[in-house]
């Protein structure tokens, strides 16, 4: 972290895609030997976003998982002001689950 913190290139291969999210800058997603997906890995998963859902636990244990449609919006925006969300996740993919979409494979 130090020498890329200090402007040093680092070329990394890896198959965590957990670990090339934390550490790289860019990523470049290879599958049989030719590239399929490049680019930030916040973007790179945020373009594969397809369902914009957010998970919310309310105050009283409840958990919800919302889309992104003018109605749960409008109870999200309730329960915001009444001070009833506990916490709130998006869900958009991992690069894990990028990957897996774009090679055509299935999670297990």
């Amino acid at each position: 972290m130090e020498l890329r913190d200090q402007g040093t290139a680092i070329f990394l291969t890896t198959h965590n895609m957990e670990e090339a999210t934390k550490l790289c800058d860019n990523v470049a997603l290879l599958f049989q030997g030719e590239i399929v997906e490049s680019g930030k890995p916040k973007e790179v998963c945020l373009k594969y976003n397809t369902s914009k859902a957010y998970k919310v636990l309310l105050n009283d244990g409840t958990q919800v998982e919302l889309q992104n449609t003018k109605e749960d919006m409008q109870k999200l925006t309730d329960w915001l002001s009444a001070d009833e969300v506990m916490t709130l996740h998006s869900t958009e993919p991992t690069l894990e689950t990028v990957f897996l979409t774009v090679t055509g494979r299935e999670l297990q």
